[in-house]
């Protein structure tokens, strides 16, 4: 994986974020998760990522809430903090939830994570940005041993037809999501 995955996935979740409309409860493609409950997650995703390039550890409890999550511009701060984090505070290794894992894989889980949930945040939008060829054709390189097919359920749905040939279309159909027809 190239050194500058999260940081491009951290580029795209900012060109996503201005777009947001300010109806938090719109849906989203993530199954009964509207637009706040999402960005709540996308904010949890990155004090995980901050927390174990900080201290070589995650220990954030998925689902926890966290404080002061005040919408995009919190997130925007945030993700901007954690590239600053990711240029200066990069362990050899992480503890994730009691495995070791290398601060290299934390960052592409990190990319994916990120990459993915701005599109569902743009996806109601169909003048959102599509995800970057060059990014969706690297994480679409490390989907399938990150996202098995087997176990997804209820985090992605099963690999649908891809809408085109598009990395993009590719990478969200593999991981049972589709791009809004315009």
């Amino acid at each position: 994986m190239s050194d500058d995955l999260l940081e491009r996935a951290v580029a795209y979740l900012l060109s996503v974020l201005p777009g947001i409309g300010s109806d938090l409860s719109a849906p989203t493609p993530c199954r009964g998760w509207n637009t706040r409950m999402l960005l709540a997650h996308v904010n949890e995703s990155i004090a995980a990522l901050r927390e174990g390039l900080a201290g070589g550890q995650v220990r954030v409890t998925p689902g926890a809430p966290l404080p002061n999550c005040a919408g995009t511009p919190h997130i925007r701060s945030r993700a901007v903090a954690l590239l600053g984090d990711w240029a200066n505070e990069r362990p050899g290794s992480v503890v994730v939830f009691g495995r070791p894992v290398s601060a290299q894989v934390l960052g592409t889980v990190g990319a994916l994570e990120l990459t993915v949930h701005a599109w569902d945040l743009a996806a109601t939008d169909r003048k959102a940005p599509p995800i970057p060829d060059n990014l969706a054709r690297e994480l679409l390189t490390v989907a399938a041993e990150l996202v098995p097919v087997a176990d997804r359920w209820p985090l992605f749905g099963p690999p649908i037809e891809p809408p085109t040939t598009a990395p993009g279309d590719r990478l969200l159909a593999y991981l049972g999501r589709a791009r809004p027809v315009s």
